[in-house]
């Protein structure tokens, strides 16, 4: 799995570990027309290769509190798996990422526990989970499974 590291200028989360691309959902634009517009600005994949590679995979959604203005927050992730040649490699297009890497299933599940020296953007962990379920690295028949599967879709979404 292709990640990003976080620019160390990002007022949120300077230097943590991210999705390879990621961005909020402008007025204006359809989800896929976000998707190609991300990929390019954040990892220069163009748009032909992200067509070719991308599926969509459904959404995530929770409210969180703010402790900075203590609102409280409801979110939606709509979520795309993008399969990518083995020989692609991304690049910071927008100055936002400071470099990519890829990680094995060893170093996400490395990065599930709590003292992980190197952290992941918090909602970024919603998303792995998802996608592991999805995959059935975590299997259906995990303790909790549905718990957590009720979990990441238990937000409000309108």
């Amino acid at each position: 799995m292709w990640m990003a590291r976080r620019s160390k200028t990002k007022s949120k989360f300077p230097g943590f570990v991210d999705h390879i691309v990621a961005g909020g959902q402008p007025a204006g634009l359809s989800l896929m027309e976000n998707v190609l517009k991300e990929c390019l600005e954040e990892a220069g994949i163009p748009s032909e290769l992200t067509l070719k590679g991308v599926k969509p995979a459904g959404a995530i959604s929770y409210a969180n509190y703010s402790k900075n203005d203590g609102a409280m927050n409801r979110v939606v992730l709509f979520n795309f798996d993008l399969e990518l040649p083995q020989d692609f490699i991304p690049y910071a297009n927008d100055g936002e990422v400071e470099s990519f890497f890829k990680w094995t299933l060893d170093d996400i599940a490395a990065s599930m526990d709590p003292n992980c020296e190197d952290p992941i953007k918090p909602n970024c962990y919603l998303v792995i989970i998802d996608w592991l379920m999805r995959t059935g690295a975590i299997s259906s028949d995990s303790p909790k499974y549905l718990d957590v599967l009720r979990t990441l879709r238990s937000g409000t979404c309108r």
